[in-house]
């Protein structure tokens, strides 16, 4: 708990207002969160006047919440204390004369009035901004949709969707990089649609890997059934077939694929079978971020069959350098094979 809790050891009452855990114990207190915040509170009783800001600041603020980043709350609270004429909160309150409460009491009316007219700016503003997660480089990740289907995010990749994701008529999702989508069948039949790079793809309930990276959108299919459209063409997948789409050239490119190549990286391992390697390259550059050198031009030909484990670029390099009999270093985020 110690090391999970010096993060916030540097942080103020702004930073603590936008930080969701936080957010969540204000609102939502549990038993673990209020242990975790009492703890800290005893190693770091300094802290406490900015976690009472902060509480305040999200009780006035909660409306708007998860949304509002630190450069909002910052924003926010600035506007209110030029409203009032004066600091939102003050960590001691004097006892005033009553003609110089009664004024103090009319600024915070006026303040409350701020935040009422405030805070419908910043509902309409939010309310409709899309949900969003990524990963980054080296990392996976499963996302559980509103309607029970489930995503799983490979590197270097994010989704975004509607808030109101479940009450469309068609339920959408964009996509940039590469993800593997267990769609979920609707009592009422509702489309599952995927937009990509130039491409939709239509499900009712089926299983399909897309990847959108390299001005080239692959869908793969591994069971139900999917259509794809582009501006130009369409095309109808039966389990077991891919088609690659060219940002370049708008064409389809259908064929027989086997569907476990493209999906294995959901459990982190990659199927080669006589793969070049300057494509294992360029997934390696996709998934970890690094540049791939190779000192020897003639080694980007060799074609590579088995198994690489992906839980780490040192696991890949290791695998890489018993397949191609070469020396793989890695150094200066770049890749180096001579």
């Amino acid at each position: 708990m110690a090391e999970s809790q010096k993060k916030y050891e540097l942080f103020d009452a702004n930073q603590l207002a936008a930080d969701e855990f936080f957010q969540q114990w204000v609102l939502n207190p549990s038993r673990e969160a209020t242990l975790f915040w009492e703890q800290f509170l005893k190693t770091n009783p300094e802290k406490q006047t900015s976690i009472e800001e902060a509480r305040r600041l999200i009780e006035v603020l909660h409306f708007q919440l998860p949304a509002l980043a630190e450069t909002k709350v910052i924003a926010l609270k600035k506007r209110l204390e030029n409203s009032i004429g004066q600091p939102l909160f003050v960590s001691e309150t004097p006892i005033l004369p009553l003609r110089q409460s009664f004024f103090n009491r009319t600024r915070w009316m006026a303040a409350a009035a701020v935040i009422l007219m405030l805070g419908t700016i910043f509902f309409w503003q939010y309310s409709n901004r899309p949900t969003e997660y990524t990963t980054s480089f080296g990392q996976t990740r499963q996302v559980m949709l509103p309607d029970g289907s489930v995503v799983n995010l490979n590197a270097n990749s994010s989704i975004s969707f509607a808030q109101n994701f479940s009450e469309q008529p068609v339920r959408e999702v964009w996509l940039k990089g590469e993800a593997f989508f267990s769609v979920k069948h609707t009592a009422n039949h509702a489309k599952f649609r995927v937009h990509a790079e130039g491409l939709d793809v239509d499900v009712l309930g089926t299983e399909f890997n897309v990847s959108d990276r390299r001005n080239t959108t692959k869908v793969v299919l591994q069971s139900g059934k999917v259509q794809i459209k582009s501006a130009k063409q369409s095309a109808i997948l039966q389990p077991g077939e891919m088609v690659e789409f060219s940002h370049s050239t708008q064409q389809l490119a259908q064929r027989k694929v086997p569907v476990e190549r493209y999906s294995s990286w959901k459990e982190k391992v990659w199927l080669l079978d006589g793969e070049a390697m300057s494509e294992v390259a360029q997934r390696i550059e996709d998934s970890f971020g690094v540049e791939v050198v190779f000192e020897n031009p003639s080694l980007a030909n060799e074609k590579i069959s088995g198994t690489i484990p992906t839980g780490s670029l040192e696991e890949v390099n290791e695998i890489l350098s018993d397949l191609l009999k070469a020396n793989c270093v890695l150094t200066n985020h770049k890749l180096i094979i001579k």
